[in-house]
């Protein structure tokens, strides 16, 4: 067996065990008392503890190798990693938010409440008078980010804040002229009034008339590279 393939072999074998067997907080045994258990070299088990870190299913620790508490963060992270700037990426990441939050439109119409259902408003009127694009995307991310909180999905709320920088630059494109800002402005206004009666049918057509527009406007613009942020600078 090659070194790759008891990489991969022991790889399973302990995301498993850790699934199985171990609580967060639980301290796995040492990297020497696992090569001899799994019968490999201990560079071998050096390499499978990187990659579990990696999956983060463990941190180090000075005593050791700790189970971590479940996340979808690093998936997340890497996933927004490998964001291109094309036309034909910005497509399906309009597709993507369409089925996400259409997809939430019952639970946003359950759980969204009358406080979240304000600062939706805050937001729209924030993107309707902002003076750049820039601050408009800011704007419109708010708007999104705060309508799906009213879903109460941890996983759908994570999604989005830790992919904020290419939502944002996508977002962006879209907001170069006036008159499809106000447009966005209105279709925002609709949700919201679907939302305020909880009517979950009305969010959904709300919004799939709102990423349609917003197709339109991607069949006239070419989206460009953003500027390089400044060095440290990352979103929250």
């Amino acid at each position: 067996m090659s070194r790759k393939t008891a990489v991969g072999h022991v790889l399973e074998l302990l995301r498993r065990e850790i699934a199985e067997q171990y609580a967060p907080g639980d301290m796995l045994p040492t990297e020497r008392e696992l090569a001899e258990r799994f019968g490999v070299a201990r560079n071998t088990m050096r390499e499978t503890m990187i990659y579990l870190e990696a999956y983060s299913l463990i941190e180090k620790t000075q005593r050791g190798a700790r189970v971590r508490t479940p996340g979808f963060e690093p998936m997340f992270e890497a996933f927004t990693q490998h964001f291109d700037r094309s036309l034909s990426a910005y497509r399906e990441v309009l597709e993507f938010r369409r089925i996400v939050e259409t997809g939430a439109a019952r639970a946003i119409a359950a759980g969204i409440t009358d406080a979240e259902l304000a600062a939706l408003e805050v937001q729209n009127a924030r993107m309707a008078s902002a003076l750049t694009a820039h601050d408009a995307a800011e704007a419109d991310f708010a708007f999104h980010l705060g309508l799906v909180l009213g879903a109460r999905n941890a996983v759908v709320q994570r999604m989005y804040q830790v992919m904020s920088m290419p939502l944002k630059f996508y977002l962006e494109v879209g907001k170069t002229r006036k008159p499809d800002t106000d447009q966005a402005h209105d279709q925002h206004a609709r949700i919201i009034a679907a939302a305020r009666v909880r009517d979950a049918a009305g969010i959904a057509e709300a919004l799939n008339t709102h990423f349609d527009h917003s197709g339109e406007v991607l069949a006239t613009q070419q989206p460009a590279a953003p500027a390089a942020p400044a060095a440290g600078e990352r979103d929250a």
